[in-house]
């Protein structure tokens, strides 16, 4: 921290020189790392870099942590022997859909050298015929 102009200390250590009068320091709530006024801590609190910063719309806490309990299973996977001739023939169609759309990506000018190596490495780990 910089010192201020006719101050003998910086911010952070003019708490020990007890030169501010009767304007008290304390540890900041949000981080012990760093010292505030105590009339000022509202206002801190409210622009301190340490707060919680809000969660996009889009994240969702653990998503990609796997399952919690080995023997929890979700109710959505379900072997393929187990499907109806219909919900097969539902997912065949959406598996053909997502592979014309990876090839149509693959084959896709603008996706660039370094986006269709990535393409082609996931349909590789995909159908493990690479």
């Amino acid at each position: 921290m910089v010192v201020a102009a006719g101050k003998r200390f910086c911010g952070e250590h003019a708490g020990a020189a007890e030169e501010e009068n009767a304007r008290k320091r304390i540890l900041c709530p949000l981080d012990p790392k760093h010292t505030v006024y105590e009339d000022q801590l509202a206002k801190h609190l409210k622009k301190c870099n340490s707060r919680e910063k809000p969660k996009p719309d889009f994240f969702i806490q653990d998503i990609n942590a796997g399952l919690k309990d080995e023997t929890e299973i979700p109710e959505q996977l379900v072997p393929i022997s187990s499907l109806s001739e219909d919900q097969l023939e539902n997912l065949i169609k959406k598996l053909r859909k997502a592979s014309e759309a990876l090839h149509d990506a693959l084959n896709d000018p603008k996706n660039g050298d370094s986006a269709t190596k990535h393409l082609k490495q996931q349909v590789c780990l995909s159908y493990s015929n690479c």
